[in-house]
């Protein structure tokens, strides 16, 4: 597609050295168009986990495109592990979008039977380049065949405008190109049909706004934007014909995964007796799966994003400002799914089918025994497969000194909640043989935790990159590194892992110990590295650094105190300690 006037893909090899990935900064628009460079795996990895590109076929391509990086990074000697490593470190970034880990296993799969490095580089290459121009082919053909319902639907109207209400940003900048949503939209209007699209503006992050708007005006598609929950009283006033939606994640069932809040839409499609399509490319059928309900993983993310919101000022300053009290807590589900019974049809490369397994296999008849899948992780910051019950949490008297000691380094910003709303620092207290209580998932906003944000880990496995919980939340993203040194050291009985510049830069530079620089935070790499580092020390407590989780330092020790004692005057003391 176009901006002002000049062709763009949303993913590229830059032209003058194809050793690195280009990508437009989705974060900046609309205010901003900025070119992204993406130099390492690490980079495509930061750049999906941050949103700087998302969308179900983009977070395929980027992941492609991030092995082909890693291949590029990856040593020659334990080359296959490094590799391996890095696409469960990308596989774990957004757990939702199932062309995510569709296109890691693709790449993975590809240079597993070649022999030399340069030979791996190469397929690397190959496969990502493919995966993007299939995406971008796709969804071409996505736009052909729903420009036939926008045909008929004009026909019925005898040429008047059709109305089409979109939710969150299904467009080019989701794909490689044309979008899935949006490509019959495109295929419409370039065809001379009379339409107009409803954008909702899609809380909390407002893709819709920022980003189905600016691509449809970009185009000279006409549109409005509208508030979240301005659909079903514009479809009970006859102002929309149809609705289309994309998808992050689709089972052989038809019960589609999309952003938080299109499920509200179905149902007032369904009410109101108008057609609702969800577009897709084949790459995001998950035919391992059914009953989406049950099975598909909802990626819950930090509670600030929907706490903060980002806009510019009438003096052109791009802000984040706070929109609830400071006391507020919330909590923020990145998805929903829409049963296939509200779906009148899905919109594929292959065809438009109905959504259930026979019409779905219909299409795609190779995919009739696809072998059971194990679900990805649940949370957009957490790296593991969550296996969480809801279920009373112990609360021995220890928590309590645990959360007086999260308090003091809280007031100290070393736990806490950035200006864009990602949360950082938590911190456990073993109960129970290797079973440990830690604090939950995007806790790190609130001075004071209660007794339900903590949360009760069970077991957990680096093998199958697993943690079974209990309790209302989601255990932290560190929950495995936490479980490491607890199994590799049956004296630990707090860990605490903090957030500092000063401490994280200075620590390195005196030589303190650390994790692995190119093992990246929250996966079983970095519990392995853990568990050995802990396993060569011998006195407690110790304080070490996470080399590869930026500003990440973590202390362990036989007791709270101890711990909390040592995070502290390591802080004041300017990060003098070892």
């Amino acid at each position: 597609m176009k901006v002002n006037g000049k062709p763009y893909r949303s993913i590229w090899l830059k032209a003058d050295d194809e050793r690195i990935v280009q990508v437009i900064d989705q974060a900046r628009l609309p205010h901003e168009f900025r070119i992204m460079d993406l130099c390492s795996v690490e980079d495509a990895r930061v750049a999906i986990r941050d949103m700087h590109i998302r969308g179900a076929g983009l977070i395929g391509a980027t992941a492609g495109y991030g092995m082909y990086l890693a291949a590029l990074g990856g040593p020659e000697r334990d080359f296959d592990r490094y590799f391996e490593d890095s696409g469960e470190a990308l596989k774990a970034t957004r757990p939702t979008a199932f062309n995510l880990a569709w296109a890691v296993d693709r790449v993975f799969r590809a240079v597993s039977g070649e022999a030399t490095l340069a030979g791996k580089q190469a397929i690397a290459k190959r496969e990502a380049l493919a995966i993007a121009d299939e995406d971008a082919e796709h969804c071409r053909r996505i736009g052909e065949r729903g420009l036939v319902i926008i045909r008929e639907t004009s026909r019925r109207k005898n040429g008047a405008i059709v109305n089409i209400l979109t939710h969150c940003n299904a467009g080019w900048l989701a794909f490689v190109d044309f979008g899935s949503a949006t490509a019959p939209i495109y295929a419409a209007h370039d065809a001379g049909i009379k339409l107009h699209v409803w954008v909702d503006e899609t809380r909390p992050r407002n893709q819709g706004a920022s980003l189905t708007a600016w691509e449809l005006g970009q185009h000279g598609v006409p549109h409005s934007l509208i508030a979240d929950n301005a659909g079903g009283h514009l479809m009970q006033h006859g102002m929309v014909d149809l609705v289309i939606t994309g998808a992050d994640r689709v089972t052989r069932d038809g019960d589609a995964a999309n952003k938080i809040g299109t499920y509200l839409k179905a149902l007032a499609a369904r009410d109101n007796q108008l057609p609702f399509y969800v577009a897709l490319p084949s790459s995001t059928f998950d035919f391992a799966l059914r009953e989406g309900l049950a099975t598909i993983p909802i990626e819950e993310r930090d509670a600030g994003e929907l706490r903060f919101v980002s806009g510019k000022t009438a003096g052109g300053r791009i802000e984040t400002v706070l929109i609830c009290p400071e006391s507020t807590p919330a909590r923020n589900w990145g998805f929903d799914v829409t049963p296939a019974r509200l779906i009148t049809g899905l919109i594929c490369e292959r065809g438009i089918c109905e959504a259930n397994e026979a019409a779905i296999m219909a299409l795609f008849p190779e995919q009739a025994h696809a072998p059971a899948a194990v679900a990805a992780p649940v949370d957009g910051y957490i790296k593991y497969s969550s296996e969480r019950s809801d279920g009373e949490v112990p609360h021995p008297a220890a928590l309590d000194e645990l959360n007086h000691v999260r308090t003091e380094l809280f007031d100290r910003g070393l736990i806490g909640c950035l200006p864009n709303g990602i949360g950082f620092g938590n911190l456990s207290i073993r109960h129970g043989g290797t079973g440990f209580l830690i604090s939950g998932s995007a806790t790190g906003a609130d001075r004071v935790l209660n007794h339900g944000q903590f949360c009760l880990v069970e077991s957990y496995s680096l093998e199958e990159n697993r943690v079974r919980s209990r309790g209302n939340l989601n255990a932290s993203s560190e929950s495995m590194s936490h479980g490491a040194i607890y199994s590799a050291d049956p004296a630990v009985n707090c860990v605490i892992h903090i957030h500092s510049r000063s401490m994280f830069d200075s620590l390195l530079a005196r030589g303190q110990i650390h994790t692995p620089a190119d093992v990246p935070y929250g996966t079983p790499a970095m519990a392995r590295a853990v568990a050995e580092l802990v396993r060569s020390q011998v006195d407690l407590p110790v304080l070490f650094v996470m080399a590869g989780h930026d500003e990440g330092v973590v202390a362990y020790g036989a007791d709270i105190a101890s711990v909390g004692t040592l995070l502290v005057e390591t802080f004041e003391k300017g990060a003098a300690y070892g």
